[in-house]
């Protein structure tokens, strides 16, 4: 990563001491942004850094301890005892008891810190490169490398200015795993993260956009083809079929914002969900993305499958929508609230616990579509 090449005298940002989240007995019914299945848990987290586990189904919660007090944003877990938490300042916290206990895997700051010498250095080495590159070619075959060089040339004078601001680690929206050791975060202004280890360390990867742009990326999944999908800003979403090592933007005609997105394990079909409760689904891997008409208005910012094929979307206003036949038709259902909805997960085919605004509501009996 031409750490090499760094300078010596870089601004570095050092972990602060430890943040823990104040343990609070209305902890349960906060801001709560996310849910997920830890085997015969279930785990949210929302503001404050707000971890909660239940082991009855959602009929009640204890509050984890946890080292971090900034928003978390999402939850994933690969099985039933790992799993991973982002939010706010970067921070991922990582943990292999199936929501009980957590550590602080990722400090963002300080991380971001290292995150801005090393876009310094490869655009100094991209300068270097394209300039080698034009002594060696005659002229009239120089093609497109004199603007690619002003454009190498201005990435790094951005970068240089970022590393005379104080240290932003802008707050990450997403986290998906494929595997034990393989997994993605995704975030605000451009943030990609890999990591081949499990979560131990965590690596640049928006630069493998080739964006100028720095798109906020709200979400992030894979398909059981290997595929990796982002969801953007500006309608677009990215898909990569290379493992990420590079990715295509593909306009899908919408102009506001995707906030998230969803494969159907059973037709492995992928659902853009957003603003104004848009639907975009795309049965080509990717390729191409096809608007749905998801019976609702309100922005949708949350959404789950079941076993049995059903796909749940949740979002403002207490709105929630499903399909049983893979969003060729979509029915509102009566979730019995006004309040935001951000999070949801199937106990079963037809029950479900969602998370949002006053905590979570585990909807018992059957979610009644609406005449």
């Amino acid at each position: 990563m031409l750490l090499g090449c760094l300078s010596m005298f870089a601004s570095r940002a050092w972990p602060a001491p430890t943040d823990y989240a104040l343990i609070m007995p209305r902890a349960a019914t906060s801001l709560l942004l996310d849910i997920a299945v830890a085997g015969d848990r279930l785990v949210a987290v929302g503001e404050r850094g707000h971890i909660l586990y239940s082991q009855d189904r959602g009929k009640s919660w204890i509050q984890a301890k946890v080292p971090t007090s900034v928003m978390l944003t999402r939850v994933f877990f690969i099985s039933g005892s790992s799993g991973w938490a982002v939010g706010h300042d970067g921070n991922i916290l990582a943990t292999t008891d199936g929501g009980v206990n957590w550590v602080l895997q990722r400090d963002g700051v300080s991380d971001q810190a290292l995150i801005n010498e090393e876009r310094v250095a490869r655009a100094e080495g991209e300068i270097r490169e394209l300039q080698q590159r034009l002594a060696a070619v005659p002229a009239v075959e120089q093609a497109d490398l004199p603007g690619e060089l002003e454009e190498a040339k201005s990435a790094l004078a951005l970068a240089r200015e970022v590393m005379d601001e104080p240290v932003y680690a802008p707050p990450l929206m997403d986290v998906w795993f494929a595997s034990e050791e393989h997994g993605w975060a995704s975030g605000a202004f451009g943030s990609l993260l890999h990591t081949s280890n499990g979560g131990r360390s965590w690596e640049d990867a928006g630069y493998t956009l080739n964006s100028s742009e720095e798109p906020h990326l709200n979400g992030v999944v894979g398909d059981s083809s290997g595929t990796l999908y982002l969801a953007s800003e500006w309608g677009t979403v990215f898909f990569s079929t290379s493992g990420g090592e590079s990715w295509q933007a593909v306009e899908t005609g919408f102009e506001g914002s995707f906030f998230g997105l969803l494969v159907n394990p059973e037709s492995d079909s992928v659902f853009a969900y957003g603003l104004l409760g848009t639907i975009y689904r795309s049965v080509d891997r990717g390729r191409s993305w096809q608007q749905l008409d998801s019976k609702t208005r309100s922005s949708l910012f949350g959404a789950t499958s079941t076993a049995g094929g059903t796909l749940v979307f949740v979002g403002q206003n207490g709105a929630a929508v499903s399909t049983e036949d893979d969003g060729d038709d979509f029915s509102p259902l009566d979730t019995g609230t006004d309040r935001g909805l951000h999070g949801v997960i199937a106990l079963s085919d037809r029950r479900f616990v969602v998370t949002g605004e006053g905590g979570s509501s585990r909807l018992s009996g059957v979610l009644d579509k609406r005449n």
